[in-house]
């Protein structure tokens, strides 16, 4: 039975700058920018190279429903649930208090920082590359946490480029750190150093072996590690923009590693990323899965001891399908899911769409759920985490989408996957700032995650800047529980006049006895003034205000946003929360 959330609860134009850009726009600002040269290779495909010399595909052509399955077409389907969640309408004031700005550090890396505690001493570190406006890239840094909570540089890596994994490769106990080189050092092409540990409580400094086959000199995106053939011994997958997708496995006695399968993919697609990874189908053997810009999706099977090969391909209705993960049956029906996720321009309209797939049998995969994020499309940014942040048990999945970061949560029940958000944070910055993309990590060991996004700045003649914002939580229980207050026991009128200047009437009823907060915030979330925090009984009010902060003074000009809360909560409905315009 179909079940369709739409969350569409407040159109804040202002907030929107990055998301209100036209196609060209957006288009004309990524050539602009010095980290990136933009290459169409064919018709709306374009190719994004990287300074550090990532490389990705992009489609950016208008959507084309399929017309011979019926599935597939941009209908939301009777037979399986769909949400849908119009963030060029979200009320940003709802989720802004959930995490609280903490420090700075000045590294950045592809997509994301990578996140560790090598050493074992309860202080992560952070590894990523320094850039300031006026100076070049540095080569991988290490940044570990102080005494007093503060990132500070411990260790530089020489010749590297990229942060890759962390991962006890050898099986020794001790993580091995796998960074990238550009093809200037060392060995001709591409190379891949693994950094051992000298000791149990040391950095990985030492390099163990460098990794760069001969048919693979070029970059790597995607590498996985895990034991998938049951053979004791580490292997790894890892997608090459050079039509190819590699498994290889850990060999002790050559100390690197060895080619299990190099498959040329050109046959369904010029490109494929992301990895969905698991045993979905329940053989006993590991599946994975992965997207194409053109939405196609190649699913692989492990067929033994060191043996892959494809076993099923599919289909989104979406393009640039890089957004593999893989839930933990987070339905209860004993079913992992597959997320593969992209997006897309549909009538003119940037869409991340996301299907959700459950195995219907040995290599047969249906989907069970779909999610619409309207109004995004991330051009160069687009990450996807699957991590339980609330520690309820069962794992949300944060986006890295653009110039936002949204957290998905479940809201269904078994064999009904629909979602709900349970953080929404938007760039409200300069044009010429931008994210990447964000990750979550517990740095300060409190059973709580916090949320690092990776951005970069641009300032025009003068040069580019990386740097992360890190963020600490602030919640305590799941943001559902704050959803759970029925919504027709309260409602806020439209004030009127709106626009005013400088009074205005501001209506709202409440069904039932509760302490009524009725705040006025501007549009970055803060608290301008109080108008009403009283106990009042079931009944139709009415208050007069004059556009005046908590101290009396005028207020500028400007879009705000008046909101009614009840009992302590926020009622997460249109009808109590409203934006007002003072001119």
């Amino acid at each position: 039975m179909k079940k369709i959330l739409v969350c569409c609860l407040l159109v804040i134009v202002s907030c929107f700058s990055f998301a209100q850009q036209s196609k060209q726009e957006k288009l004309q600002q990524l050539k602009t920018r010095e980290d990136i040269k933009v290459t169409e290779v064919e018709k709306d495909i374009l190719k994004l190279e990287y300074r550090n010399s990532k490389t990705l595909y992009k489609n950016i052509g208008e959507y084309q429903p399929p017309t011979n399955n019926s599935l597939q077409k941009t209908t939301y389907s009777p037979t399986y649930d769909s949400t849908i969640i119009d963030l060029t309408t979200i009320d940003t004031t709802l989720y802004y208090q959930k995490y609280s700005y903490w420090q700075e550090v000045p590294l950045g890396n592809f997509r994301t920082l990578l996140v560790g505690d090598v050493n074992k001493n309860g202080r992560p570190e952070l590894y990523g590359q320094m850039k300031d406006y006026w100076t070049d890239y540095t080569d991988i840094m290490a940044f570990e946490m102080d005494a007093n909570g503060k990132f500070k540089s411990v260790y530089k890596y020489d010749s590297t480029v990229i942060a890759g994994n962390i991962y006890d490769v050898d099986k020794d106990g001790m993580e091995e750190l796998r960074l990238e080189r550009n093809n200037t050092y060392v060995l001709p092409g591409k190379s891949f150093p693994f950094y051992k540990k000298g000791s149990a409580t040391t950095l990985a400094t030492e390099v163990s072996f460098i990794f760069a086959p001969n048919d693979t000199l070029f970059q790597q995106n995607d590498n996985y590690f895990g034991d998938w053939d049951g053979d004791s011994t580490t292997d790894q997958v890892f997608i090459t923009p050079t039509y190819f997708i590699n498994f290889y496995e850990y060999d002790p006695a050559l100390k690197n590693f060895d080619s299990v399968l190099v498959y040329d993919h050109r046959s369904v697609d010029v490109y494929f990323g992301g990895f969905s990874i698991g045993d979905f189908d329940q053989d006993g053997k590991t599946e994975f899965l992965a997207g194409s810009p053109h939405g196609k999706v190649l699913s692989f099977e492990n067929a033994g001891n060191n043996s892959y090969a494809p076993n099923w391909e599919g289909k989104v209705e979406t393009y640039n399908a890089y957004l593999c993960a893989e839930t933990n049956d987070v339905d209860g029906n004993g079913k992992k899911e597959i997320w593969i996720g992209g997006d897309m321009f549909y009538n003119g309209l940037g869409i991340t769409r996301i299907s959700l797939f459950e195995a219907d049998g040995n290599d047969s995969y249906q989907v069970v759920g779909k999610i619409d994020i309207l109004g995004i499309f991330s051009w160069d940014a687009g990450n996807i985490q699957v991590i339980d942040v609330d520690k309820d048990g069962k794992e949300e999945v944060l986006l890295g989408l653009d110039q936002t970061v949204v957290i998905l949560k479940f809201n269904g029940s078994k064999n009904h996957q629909t979602y709900e958000l349970f953080y929404f944070k938007q760039n409200n910055l300069e044009n010429n700032m931008g994210y990447y993309g964000g990750n979550l990590f517990n740095l300060i060991d409190d059973e709580r995650d916090e949320l690092l996004i990776n951005m970069w700045n641009i300032v025009p003649n003068v040069g580019i800047r990386w740097f992360n914002w890190i963020y600490k939580p602030n919640f305590v229980v799941s943001v559902s529980n704050e959803q759970n207050i029925i919504p027709k026991e309260f409602s806020l009128s439209p004030n009127y006049p709106n626009p005013f200047n400088p009074q205005t009437k501001v209506k709202y009823e409440i069904a039932v006895n509760s302490i009524v907060s009725i705040n006025i915030y501007n549009i970055l979330g803060k608290e301008i003034t109080t108008l009403v925090e009283k106990e009042q009984t079931p009944g139709s009010y009415q208050i007069n205000w004059e556009a005046k902060d908590s101290e009396g003074k005028l207020l500028p000009s400007g879009v705000y946003l008046i909101r009614l809360s009840a009992n302590g909560k926020v009622v997460n409905y249109t009808k109590t929360v409203k934006a007002i315009l003072i001119k």
